[in-house]
């Protein structure tokens, strides 16, 4: 091999490992150091809008690898923003639009190993929405979502106790029997579930006399 193929291969490998080093390292730990830091300066956010600001700095910097994993994280932080009990129906509305507009990319994109948890945080997020505003769209998008992550894992206790939750939210006493049904066929020893499931069927029994 001749000394110009030697170059052309020493650069090639070169431009390689820089590009690799570059979208492989760097970005992502720019994008996670930065995610790190607006977490530590969250309650220096003192607006709603402001605090989106701030957590859009690190979700919207560039990198091919870590932003599935942020917006997770992202969306933990305003489950527990909306489930404050001064949280109004305006806080709740603005900052579900805005993390499902960081989510509606991931979820369309409908695969990845944390695919089905992904599922159940959006299906959590909408249950807290519902319970705090009681506007049926977020009841009907938590039991879309809940749903979604049963059929990837219809055994997994997430989505059976989030459809538990919702079933019962509806009355659908059917729907409420099966899904607990199957909660205490997998963990007999559930005994939240068998008395939540007690006091709803004993609240359908009262409203009918």
């Amino acid at each position: 091999m001749n000394q110009l193929y030697k170059k052309i291969i020493a650069i090639a490998a070169s431009g390689l490992l820089v590009f690799s080093v570059y979208f492989g390292s760097f970005l992502p730990l720019r994008k996670s150091q930065a995610f790190i830091n607006t977490m530590r300066n969250l309650n220096n956010s003192p607006s709603l809008d402001e605090f989106k600001k701030a957590i859009s700095v690190p979700l919207d910097l560039p990198s091919p690898i870590g932003q599935e994993e942020l917006v997770r994280q992202a969306a933990s932080v305003v489950m527990n923003v909306i489930n404050q009990p001064n949280a109004n129906s305006s806080v709740v509305d603005d900052l579900l639009s805005y993390v499902s507009r960081y989510y509606e990319p991931i979820i369309s994109n409908g695969t990845g190993m944390s695919f089905g948890q992904n599922l159940y945080i959006l299906g959590s997020m909408n249950e807290i929405a519902f319970v705090k505003t009681n506007q049926p769209k977020y009841l009907e998008a938590a039991k879309k979502y809940y749903l979604k992550s049963f059929e990837l894992g219809p055994k997994r206790p997430q989505p059976l106790f989030g459809l538990f939750d919702i079933y019962r939210m509806e009355g659908n006493v059917e729907q409420v029997k099966a899904i607990a049904g199957q909660i205490l066929s997998q963990w007999p020893n559930e005994d939240r579930t068998r008395k939540a499931l007690s006091e709803f069927l004993d609240r359908g029994l009262t409203k009918k006399k």
